[in-house]
């Protein structure tokens, strides 16, 4: 969680759109499962759709502007890897019970499946450093 802002604190919300857990983003109530941050009710509509930002002759449309999709990113990559640790490690276990239970074909598919989960974790490792430059 950010110190300065609060970015990252728990709501205690659920997400109307995915049922999944809300944190805050830049002071706006963010779904760590799909992203969606529902408009406040305060905000008019033209800003539940799109605006503007005119910098030096030039123009920038953003279809919302809080919280921005950088800062979700940062707060939802560590949170998918960290949950798939949680379930990796809950594989593991399931290897181990598979084998007592003389289940050595699904034993092997499911250390397929940490494998694989280790190789998604790489990727949004990579897809977090990558941020560091945004």
């Amino acid at each position: 969680m950010c110190e300065e802002c609060g970015c990252g604190l728990d709501t205690s919300l659920t997400c109307p759109e995915c049922g999944g857990r809300m944190v805050l983003v830049n002071g706006q109530a963010t779904c760590l499962s799909c992203g969606a941050s529902p408009a406040p009710a305060t905000d008019p509509p033209e800003h539940k759709e799109h605006h503007h930002h005119h910098h030096a002759g030039h123009v920038h449309e953003e279809t919302k502007a809080e919280p921005d999709d950088l800062t979700k990113l940062r707060i939802l990559l560590p949170h998918w890897i960290e949950h798939n640790e949680e379930h990796a490690a809950g594989f593991e276990r399931w290897v181990a019970r598979a084998r007592e239970l003389g289940w050595e074909e699904t034993a092997r598919r499911i250390e397929e499946a940490v494998e694989q989960m280790a190789a998604c974790n790489q990727a949004l490792r990579a897809a977090l450093e990558g941020l560091e430059g945004e």
